[in-house]
């Protein structure tokens, strides 16, 4: 491959063509536009893919959205295909924005689950609460959740603990709980199980 179709292939069109680049690099991108039509044309392409009618938008793809979040000072959005477990240092809000797309497809009175995960032991999926969450326990995974949005109490043996966007519950082994919520839109949160090895 020749060094102009590397320069093109790496990606700093598409920054360059959302404004992404610093001065020296846009000098870089121009200079090379100047010196080869291939560039100058490639770049063009990429303005015309860019350019959305006003009634359909455009997702980038992780790479690029992670490049963008990282030039705004956000922690990038996880791969779907390869999510972390959540614990209690996990990042509320990025969650939220690698999940954002994801939402109910039907009205729901009560609950609705949306799967992530579910491989080696590991289910993860995102819980829309309206009301609450009957009591249960479990006795071989180890449940645990994060807030993402709204209110709730939730009673855990017998304890009660207030959560709101951010908050992350570990819920022990054999241990009843219930969830109300207590404010007016749904809590959304990310739950976990992790199946315990016998």
């Amino acid at each position: 491959m020749s060094k102009v179709q590397d320069f093109i292939d790496s990606g700093i069109l598409d920054e360059y063509c959302l404004g992404l680049l610093l001065p020296e690099e846009i000098q870089e991108v121009e200079r090379m536009a100047g010196l080869h039509p291939a560039v100058q044309q490639a770049i063009n392409k990429r303005f015309q893919q860019f350019k959305v009618p006003e009634d359909q938008s455009i997702s980038p793809d992780d790479g690029l959205k992670n490049r963008i979040l990282a030039q705004l000072g956000e922690s990038p959005v996880f791969d779907l295909n390869r999510l972390p477990l959540i614990n209690t240092y996990s990042d509320s809000d990025q969650w939220q924005r690698t999940i954002a797309s994801i939402l109910p497809t039907r009205d729901f009175r009560n609950l609705y689950v949306h799967p992530l995960r579910e491989k080696d032991g590991i289910i993860q999926f995102i819980l829309w609460v309206k009301i609450e969450v009957q009591p249960e326990d479990h006795h071989d995974e180890r449940e645990s959740f994060l807030i993402l949005e709204g209110e709730c109490e939730c009673r855990i043996g017998g304890e009660t603990v207030r959560l709101s966007a951010g908050d992350y519950v570990d819920i022990p082994l054999d241990v009843e709980h219930t969830v109300r919520v207590l404010s007016p839109e749904p809590v959304k949160a990310i739950v976990q199980r992790v199946k315990l090895t016998m």
